[in-house]
């Protein structure tokens, strides 16, 4: 049992969430909290919909493959935490409880907490997410597993394709709006 192919993966991995932490770390809270458009969900809300996929995924992969037992009764942190209840957002947060699927009024209208409450959460959700995809063995890469949309037939490599895919898109997002606000992003210094 070889980890070389998993610690690549997540170096991946590691590589786009510190990417995501330092992208924000020269934001104040409102240029953190600004939605330059009606369309255009603020940063926060992008940092935090990545943090909560990233603690979906480590809270949920026993339960897509059952062949990893050792993954079971994960819990996210999310819930351990109540951080809905603790921060006040209700019920209403999408599939997962992690944004998806909200409407433009919905995301905007979500009262996420200061900036550094999100970002602490993220630190600790992809933390988490990496620590728990480093646990994975090579051979297990493909190893049949489900996937948070019930389309079937991904293998437990699919899952570190589709996170970096994810977080990569909202992180484009987040050094989009940071120039849209006039802040200067990677891609400008």
């Amino acid at each position: 049992m070889g980890r070389d192919i998993v610690e690549r993966l997540v170096g991946r991995v590691s590589f786009i969430h510190e990417a995501f932490l330092e992208a924000v770390e020269d934001l104040d809270d409102g240029s953190f909290r600004a939605r330059p458009g009606a369309k255009a969900p603020a940063i926060s809300f992008h940092l935090w919909h990545t943090a909560r996929w990233a603690d979906a995924l480590q809270g949920r992969f026993g339960s897509f493959v059952p062949q990893l037992t050792r993954f079971a009764g994960r819990e996210q942190i999310w819930d351990a935490r109540d951080l809905a209840g603790t921060w006040g957002l209700g019920d209403s947060l999408g599939k997962e409880a992690t944004g998806m699927g909200l409407d433009d009024d919905a995301s905007a209208a979500l009262p996420l907490p200061a900036k550094d409450a999100v970002v602490s959460y993220a630190h600790e959700a992809f933390d988490a997410a990496e620590h728990l995809l480093r646990d994975i063995d090579d051979d297990e890469l493909f190893l049949p597993s489900g996937d948070f949309y019930n389309e079937g037939e991904w293998v437990v490599l699919d899952h570190f394709g589709w996170h970096v895919t994810h977080a990569s898109r909202h992180l484009g997002m987040i050094e989009a709006l940071k120039g849209v606000l006039g802040v200067e992003g990677t891609a400008t210094v």
